[in-house]
């Protein structure tokens, strides 16, 4: 039952609910624990449950034929997947794998649909979470289609340290909550083009790399590789 309080209380759109609507969502929620690499969903499968992340991480992912992996979003505590399923039937389009022992929450489309149309702001909150997820794939297919691996790696790292502003003064520390190959597939590369790319970026002392904590030592710099 704690892991599935923690589910409802992680994800902002449920804290506007009352008490007793909470209540009943936690009794249509069942607990699931994942093993890293274990599907929680497949590609082509139909998906009719809301699935929370309590702890840990889950990847959302695609694998061309030739074995390439690409990264589509990463989901951690508090996040969630499967809202579109609430509004129309949905047949999951990429695999949503454990990335490391995730404790997740399941629950059933018709629970929620019960509550958002009791509660029509949570309903809006829904919206406004899948409306800023478009605007996230959108600015993801434009890189990739416009911007040259160089520039998709400055792109993230400015993300990653929250100082996309030109004109930030000071370095920036940032720890990367995923592994450099799962980042060479959420910028669609390899992870041999991705070691060159930082490789510049520390030779030109834009940047320092200890492992997986990377330092931006010049914020200006680094905005202006994103043009």
């Amino acid at each position: 039952m704690n892991d599935i309080r923690s589910c409802i209380y992680q994800v902002p759109i449920f804290q506007a609910l009352p008490q007793d609507s909470i209540l009943r969502l936690q009794r249509a929620m069942h607990h699931k624990r994942i093993a890293p690499g274990q599907a929680v969903v497949s590609a082509g499968q139909a998906v009719d449950h809301l699935i929370v992340v309590s702890s840990g991480r889950l990847k959302l992912t695609k694998v061309a034929r030739s074995g390439r992996e690409q990264v589509v979003r990463e989901l951690g505590p508090g996040d969630f997947f499967g809202e579109m399923g609430l509004f129309a039937p949905l047949v999951a389009e990429a695999d949503l794998v454990a990335v490391t022992e995730t404790d997740a929450c399941l629950l059933r489309r018709s629970a929620v649909q019960a509550e958002l149309t009791s509660h029509p702001e949570v309903a809006l909150a829904l919206v406004e979470t899948l409306a800023k997820r478009l605007a996230d794939a959108e600015r993801t297919i434009g890189e990739i289609a416009l911007l040259d691996v160089g520039q998709r790696l400055a792109s993230e790292l400015l993300r990653l340290s929250q100082a996309r502003k030109a004109g930030h003064s000071g370095p920036v520390t940032i720890e990367i909550p995923y592994t450099w190959a799962e980042m060479a597939s959420r910028l669609a590369t390899t992870p041999e083009s991705l070691s060159r790319r930082l490789r510049a970026l520390v030779d030109e002392g834009v940047i320092e790399v200890q492992g997986r904590t990377v330092t931006v030592r010049d914020v200006e710099v680094l905005w202006e590789r994103t043009f």
